[in-house]
């Protein structure tokens, strides 16, 4: 049986909201009307975010208030993911008139064929990540994104607590270490693969690093019995490549951010 589509749409709009608490490093918060996580020691609109909103036209601007306000105390940049289900259907006007701007345009994308044949470049090798490579991934991730260091390596340590999370490593012949990172995870009471977190060293791009990272663990995906694959893919960069590869687009998600922290 086939991913269905409700659980494709449900993973596409809610699994960056699917990893549990790591104390005093990712919190798990509790705002009426939205899921939400924040680092309490980091600022960045990724690891401060809010979204999957089910506000209502009497209440978002009184929630939008108390999350900017409760962030705004811990002089911390949040995010707001703005996904097709967000409600009130003027969500976006009142995030604006709250002082959010919008900052990255994603693609929601979904594969089905799981035994998609991809020709990858031979000088690429992939790998999944171990605890060893722990020091590398924190580095690549804060690298190749960028992001700061401390949010690299919460987002290490946090995406295997979720059932069957792993991070990948690719290597390009010729050149010392790593030179990408890249992430998958079954999303919950699902057979939908979720593809996160990838990013490749500048100095790398252009040289089919993505896609063999993306065979590898759509293979992985596909051995593990899942059925579909989804990400959520920014469309300056990896949204055209997934295109490329087969992934079709069914919706849009926008990040918006607030803050200056």
């Amino acid at each position: 049986m086939a991913a269905s589509q409700e659980a494709i749409f449900r993973a596409l709009e809610t699994s960056i909201f699917a990893f549990p608490e790591m104390p005093g490093r990712w919190e798990v918060l509790d705002f009426p009307g939205v899921r939400a996580h924040a680092t309490p020691q980091t600022s960045h609109p990724i690891g401060n975010l809010v979204g999957v909103s089910t506000l209502t036209e009497d209440n978002a601007d009184a929630v939008i208030a108390q999350i900017r306000d409760f962030f705004a105390a811990r002089d911390h940049t949040v995010g707001w993911w703005v996904n097709p289900s967000s409600t009130p259907g003027d969500l976006v006007s009142r995030l604006q008139a709250a002082g959010f701007a919008k900052g990255i345009a994603l693609a929601g994308q979904v594969l089905t064929n799981m035994g998609l044949a991809i020709k990858v470049n031979p000088a690429v090798t992939v790998r999944q990540a171990t605890h060893e490579d722990r020091a590398a991934l924190i580095r690549v991730y804060a690298t190749a994104y960028p992001l700061p260091e401390e949010l690299a390596a919460v987002c290490t340590d946090v995406l295997p607590l979720a059932a069957g999370g792993r991070h990948y490593l690719a290597f390009l012949a010729g050149v010392e270490g790593p030179v990408a990172v890249a992430s998958m995870f079954p999303f919950p009471k699902s057979t939908v693969a979720v593809m996160q977190g990838a990013a490749t060293l500048n100095a790398y791009r252009g040289q089919g690093v993505y896609t063999a990272l993306m065979a590898t663990r759509l293979a992985d995906a596909r051995a593990m019995g899942l059925e579909a694959a989804i990400l959520q893919a920014d469309r300056t960069t990896s949204a055209p490549i997934c295109a490329n590869l087969g992934f079709e687009e069914v919706c849009s998600i926008d990040l918006y951010a607030w803050g200056n922290g």
